[in-house]
């Protein structure tokens, strides 16, 4: 696995969680509001080596999308091509549950632009993966049943930040059903204990940007619970982390 590939998809994670797990911790729940939060990330003998926003909007009366944007910067961005990712989810507020209705992976790398697709259509019970082809159009590549919650990363976390799935206390653990492809996937979040000026929790997640290589994501937050930093292992290249630069 190459830094290119490495750096925006654990990135988005990374964000991703400390974003949504910040408010999940939260009592009462956050009410949906629009927020962007800007973050830097580090890599081993490499600072400033990417940066991602996280965005949430309301697109209609019960409908949100949430939006994750990272890439590479300086030195690493020449190094890999100036890589790109963009993680959107599209939601609706059912009792108090944010439902995905379409979650998009989108990558930029060497020139080159990918798309993935998940529909979820409750309607006929059914979750495609729909990929985009060298004619630019989207076509089906798998397909599963819908018989129960089944979340992307976007629309879980944002769901534990509205209390979604249930109130959420420190030392507990909470799993929830992953997009099961290309194979059965749990998102698992245990919450550590809340100490003053100290709050944590650690996530263990699938990245399905490479190759869906799992880790272990430890989040750090302050006293309002305004996630400061995340950090992560991988195995080849050591520690990555993010840091928050900007909340609007």
């Amino acid at each position: 696995m190459s830094l290119s590939r490495l750096i925006p998809g654990w990135l988005g994670v990374i964000l991703c969680l400390a974003l949504s797990l910040g408010s999940a911790l939260a009592a009462p729940p956050v009410i949906l509001q629009p927020e962007t939060l800007s973050y830097t990330v580090d890599a081993p003998l490499f600072k400033g080596a990417g940066r991602a926003t996280i965005s949430l909007r309301q697109v209609g009366e019960d409908h949100f999308e949430g939006e994750i944007e990272g890439e590479t910067t300086g030195v690493i961005a020449f190094f890999t091509s100036h890589r790109r990712d963009c993680y959107r989810t599209t939601m609706r507020l059912v009792q108090g549950k944010l439902q995905p209705l379409v979650y998009t992976e989108e990558s930029w790398r060497k020139g080159k632009y990918h798309l993935k697709e998940y529909r979820f259509d409750y309607a006929q019970s059914r979750l495609e993966l729909r990929e985009r082809g060298q004619d630019g159009g989207l076509s089906l590549k798998w397909q599963t049943e819908l018989t129960g919650p089944i979340y992307d990363p976007i629309s879980a976390f944002y769901n534990f930040r509205i209390g979604g799935l249930g109130e959420i206390k420190g030392g507990e653990t909470i799993t929830v059903a992953g997009v099961p492809y290309p194979q059965p996937e749990e998102i698992i979040i245990r919450i550590g204990l809340q100490e003053p000026g100290n709050r944590r929790a650690a996530v263990s997640i699938r990245n399905r940007a490479f190759e869906n290589e799992s880790g272990l994501v430890h989040i750090q937050f302050d006293d309002s619970l305004t996630p400061l930093s995340a950090w992560t292992r991988v195995l080849q290249f050591g520690k990555l982390s993010g840091r928050l630069t900007r909340r609007y």
